[in-house]
């Protein structure tokens, strides 16, 4: 008897302490559950090849992102959308503030209204006299005052994705400012229509994947463009003439949805702007480091490019003052602000 019962202690002990530990092990887990990391989707879409210095940038920015919010209060998943799979670049300045897309690349030249009018800077031609110009200019007063109008637009600025240069092409010899005039040139948005029209060109608009089948059929004579796009485009295939004379050292920016970024905790907004410091310089390096290899590519799949004397160079930068003019009359202090500080980065 006594046996028996010291038999039935033992194992009556032996099944609390399981069921104890049972409760201490649930308890655990659901303790662990509750402070299991969030995650979230993220849309990023752009309007290039992945390869490209702007595709860099928002692939590197991608692959960064889920890097830096690996260990944060949420982590970002991120997916890209590049060569306009997900809006095009028309269509991704209203996607991006409308929050249809989280991360999105900006072309201010698809922005309307008046808040617009000093962002378009970055159409004046011949504005920086070099790539590090450009980046210093970024890098400081005036990356900050643009990141502050594009706020008016519900969006947050988190970096500068790289595009390159800006050149004109056409199917007739461009050297001079005159060899525009009454040409139909497709232009990338109204800044760059401003400039083609005041050279006496007859700008039209339309995104950069219609340019190949407006040159084939001759709905346009020519477009303004980078290297880097035509011919990654396949554009030297319907192209015979363009120029060498960098226009525009051109960046895009790179956007997000201002109310998502609003919700987003601290830890996970410094996340992103690391990704994108990294990202930004990436692209940056791709760009420069690009820009001649382009050139070379034209000139071996045909196409004739003008590189203009000092002379001539100055003939064209004439022929556009008016466009400086007219973007200080149209922008008010803000543009002011920002045609000063591009000045004191030259």
């Amino acid at each position: 008897m006594f046996k028996f019962w010291n038999k039935s202690i033992l194992i009556g002990t032996i099944l609390l302490l399981i069921l104890a530990g049972c409760g201490k092990s649930s308890e655990t887990s659901s303790k662990q559950n509750g402070d299991a990391q969030k995650e979230m989707d993220v849309r990023i879409s752009y309007n290039l090849p992945a390869e490209h210095s702007t595709g860099i940038y928002f692939e590197e920015l991608a692959k960064e992102i889920k890097k830096n919010t690996a260990n944060t209060s949420i982590k970002l998943n991120p997916q890209t959308f590049p060569n306009g799979q997900l809006y095009n670049d028309q269509q991704l300045p209203d996607a991006v503030s409308n929050g249809a897309v989280e991360i999105g690349q900006l072309n201010v030249g698809f922005l309307a209204g008046e808040d617009a009018e000093p962002l378009r800077i970055v159409d004046l031609p011949f504005l920086f006299d070099s790539w590090e110009a450009e980046w210093a200019a970024e890098d400081g007063e005036y990356g900050k005052l643009f990141g502050k109008q594009l706020e008016k637009y519900n969006m947050k600025m988190i970096g500068f994705a790289q595009y390159g240069t800006v050149e004109l092409y056409a199917n007739k010899t461009i050297k001079l400012p005159e060899n525009l005039k009454g040409l139909k040139m497709r232009a990338f948005g109204k800044g760059n229509a401003l400039m083609l029209e005041e050279i006496g060109a007859s700008p039209v608009s339309m995104s950069s994947q219609e340019v190949y089948q407006a040159m084939q059929q001759g709905t346009i004579d020519g477009y303004s463009t980078g290297p880097s796009s035509v011919v990654d485009r396949g554009l030297t295939e319907v192209t015979k003439y363009g120029t060498d004379m960098q226009i525009h050292y051109l960046p895009f920016q790179s956007v997000v949805n201002m109310d998502w970024w609003n919700k987003l905790p601290e830890d996970v907004q410094n996340a992103v702007l690391k990704a994108s410091e990294t990202a930004q310089k990436a692209s940056r390096e791709k760009a420069k480091s690009d820009a001649e290899e382009y050139l070379q590519k034209l000139s071996a799949k045909g196409l004739e490019l003008y590189k203009p004397s000092a002379e001539d160079r100055k003939k064209w930068v004439d022929s556009v003052k008016g466009r400086y003019d007219y973007y200080l009359k149209k922008s008010g202090d803000t543009g002011k602000q920002l045609y000063d500080a591009a000045q004191k980065a030259n």
